[in-house]
């Protein structure tokens, strides 16, 4: 079955078989993405404990690796070079260093110090992540072309009020309730979580297509790739969600 994703770095058109020799696993995927997810972690703790002491740098930390993490992806995904583990794992990097600038933003500012909440939104990344592996491996939901078009749509209706949402920072506001810390803005944030859930069994069902069909090694990489840009958007929108439900 071939399908489109909902996820850029993993479009199905790269994924198909070719005439190299090496072909894609599902170990290979495996370990790249760890690799990648590895270096996500150390730079948010070496991010994080930057800031903690030196809070300074918080600026520095996150608009350098939204913004520098953000054009690489982008240069990633349209460029797609044939050896693209150097860029991802500058990518991770700087990803990294976001994400550790707004947990201390979420958890140090937003919430007055608070502790335990990056913690719990880990968790519950990981939670999500091994439920939708599970409804995935026995079948209980099917990344079919329908449901993958309407995976899109939301997707993509969802960067386009993040796209708004950030244009309007620039004159001091932000779309209503998509930050409040009441029940539409709670409920937004369920919204979110359920939509990057779902996109975790498109992304499951690429790869797997992936191997199946025989794609070149290098698409192993790309796979990573693009599950580690969903598992990203997931722990922001359950950290998000946590935050509005302690505040």
């Amino acid at each position: 079955m071939v399908y489109r994703s909902s996820n850029p770095a993993l479009n199905p058109q790269y994924f198909q078989g070719g005439v190299a020799s090496e072909r894609m696993t599902l170990d290979g995927t495996i370990n790249k993405t760890l690799a990648l997810l590895g270096l996500v972690s150390i730079a948010a703790m070496l991010s994080y404990s930057i800031i903690l002491q030196n809070p300074a740098y918080f600026w520095l930390l996150f608009w350098g690796g939204f913004a520098g993490g953000s054009i690489l992806a982008l240069v990633i995904i349209f460029m797609r070079p044939q050896n693209p583990q150097i860029l991802m794992s500058i990518y991770a990097l700087l990803e990294g260093l976001f994400i550790g600038a707004f947990s201390y933003l979420i958890e140090g500012y937003y919430l007055g110090g608070t502790e335990g909440v990056i913690l719990q939104a880990l968790v519950g990344t990981v939670a999500v992540f091994l439920t939708m592996l599970v409804v995935y491996k026995f079948g209980l939901i099917k990344p079919t072309e329908k449901f993958v078009l309407v995976v899109c749509s939301l997707v993509g209706a969802i960067m386009i009020v993040y796209v708004f949402n950030l244009i309007l920072m620039l004159f001091g506001t932000t779309v209503p309730f998509l930050h409040s810390s009441g029940p539409i803005g709670i409920g937004i944030s369920v919204i979110f979580i359920t939509v990057a859930a779902l996109m975790l069994i498109v992304d499951f069902g690429m790869i797997e297509n992936g191997v199946k069909f025989g794609a070149p090694k290098n698409m192993e990489w790309y796979g990573a790739f693009g599950l580690v840009l969903t598992l990203v958007w997931l722990y922001l929108e359950m950290l998000k969600l946590i935050a509005k439900l302690r505040d």
